[in-house]
């Protein structure tokens, strides 16, 4: 339910399902479940995907300005995941060094927050074009070798 309610955005459902899991068992200490289990289910993850979804379009829009230190700001990163926002902290270094700020807002924008180009480039003051064109160079730099055993996700041989 939370992979559909998110419009089919995978990266997503993990934080859905945790925040569904943590309302359940509040109403479960509560009391029993008045009715059937699955409509009160399918409610609850209804409305914690929709407001997951709305905190996500608005930290996103807060990353717009000009200070990409903000980009790193760890509540601003939404996880439950200790460890990955050491992991998020360890790689925003290593983009902030390797890609322009455009390219690494449109970045983090389109593969975090799953904007497309035009939502990125009304966000940042731009052009679709200018938004497509940072985001082709940024995912050139992650292919190189350089980049990407950095990053870990190339293994050195």
């Amino acid at each position: 339910m939370a992979f559909f309610f998110t419009g089919e955005q995978t990266v997503h459902t993990d934080d859905i399902v945790q925040k569904v899991g943590a309302a359940f068992y509040g109403k479960l200490i509560d009391g029993p479940v008045n009715g059937l289990l699955t409509p009160y289910l399918y409610t609850i993850t209804r409305r914690k995907a929709a407001d997951h979804m709305k905190e996500l379009a608005k930290r996103a829009e807060e990353f717009v300005g000009d200070d990409t230190a903000r980009l790193e700001d760890k509540d601003a990163y939404i996880s439950v995941n200790l460890a990955s926002k050491v992991e998020f902290d360890q790689a925003m270094a290593v983009l902030r060094e390797e890609l322009s700020p455009l390219q690494l807002k449109a970045f983090v924008l389109a593969e975090a927050y799953q904007l497309q180009a035009p939502k990125i480039a009304k966000l940042l003051g731009t052009s679709p074009e200018s938004v497509r064109d940072a985001l082709r160079h940024a995912r050139s730099k992650l292919r190189t070798r350089r980049v990407g055993l950095r990053l870990g996700v190339l293994v050195e041989e």
